[in-house]
């Protein structure tokens, strides 16, 4: 399981990483739960879209669920080199009628590698439009309303415009990091944009009453 933690300096996280860990690792499964900090790995990320940084990913690991935490660093994206603020900035310029070769021009990527960003971002998007806009609504205790079918495209851009109500409401500081504020506000339920949603869900094994 992958939880996302609030870092508003990468620079900052790369001198030291641990400042933007809890004192103690949380179970998002059951708070009773009592996880151990257990290793960290290094991994790269490309932040001037062609040298590699290493930074720091710290682990848990839970006994009674069997599962290992880690605690990811806002601007990171699982199984991406890219920071964060990439990939929204594809998506952004792709909603505004920018074309995808326009946009790869500029990081100097193939027109090809954004088109697969953008294809599992509108697929992520779309799949959990419901579940990201009725948790803004319960936070900011507003009425929460069913949604009507939605196409990819206006998922996306559904989602990219609560964040940005609910980013107003809370004066998050990083307007460019919409998507990082959307993995914070899953607290691990959901781990959107960087890898298929299906590699980010718990494998707790769940437990059955007998009968």
């Amino acid at each position: 399981m992958r939880i996302t933690t609030p870092c508003p300096n990468v620079q900052s996280y790369i001198k030291n990483p641990k400042n933007f860990l809890p004192i103690k690792p949380v179970c998002p499964n059951n708070s009773s739960h009592r996880p151990h900090w257990n290793a960290n790995w290094d991994r790269e990320l490309c932040l001037d879209h062609v040298n590699a940084t290493r930074i720091t990913i710290f682990n848990a690991y839970c006994e009674q669920c069997h599962e290992t935490i880690s605690y990811w660093p806002e601007f990171v994206l699982p199984y991406q080199r890219e920071p964060l603020e990439t990939h929204e900035q594809v998506v952004i310029e792709h909603l505004q009628g920018i074309s995808l070769r326009e946009s790869a021009a500029k990081i100097g990527y193939d027109p090809r590698t954004l088109s697969r960003w953008l294809k599992l971002i509108l697929t992520q998007a779309l799949a959990l439009i419901n579940e990201v806009v009725a948790r803004i609504l319960s936070i900011m205790n507003q009425e929460i309303l069913p949604l009507t079918a939605a196409v990819a495209r206006e998922a996306t851009m559904l989602i990219l415009a609560w964040l940005r109500n609910y980013a107003g409401w809370i004066s998050f500081p990083r307007p460019n990091r919409l998507m990082g504020l959307c993995n914070l506000l899953g607290r691990g339920d959901w781990d959107l944009w960087g890898a298929l949603l299906g590699n980010a869900k718990s494998r707790a094994k769940k437990e059955y009453s007998p009968g």
